[in-house]
């Protein structure tokens, strides 16, 4: 979602917001660590730790391949 804001007598062209349904924390699961191969660029996702992120990159066949797998939980 986009906005126009204005703030101190300086308009702001656009900011984004969020929507908090749209985030997920991805987890993974494993004690491997998965470079993740992304459309910004690649994402080293170490063994135990955490993401967070939007939703969208659900759509992306790696990461569902993971999910699938067990490898990546969703929080």
């Amino acid at each position: 979602m986009t906005t126009k804001t204005t703030t101190s007598n300086v308009a702001q062209e656009y900011t984004w917001r969020e929507n908090p349904d749209d985030i997920i924390v991805l987890a993974n699961r494993t004690n491997q660590n998965f470079i993740l191969d992304l459309p910004a660029g690649r994402y080293r996702l170490d063994a135990g730790r955490r993401m967070r992120t939007l939703r969208s990159i659900l759509k992306h066949q790696q990461i569902m391949a993971l999910v699938e797998d067990g490898s990546l939980a969703i929080e």
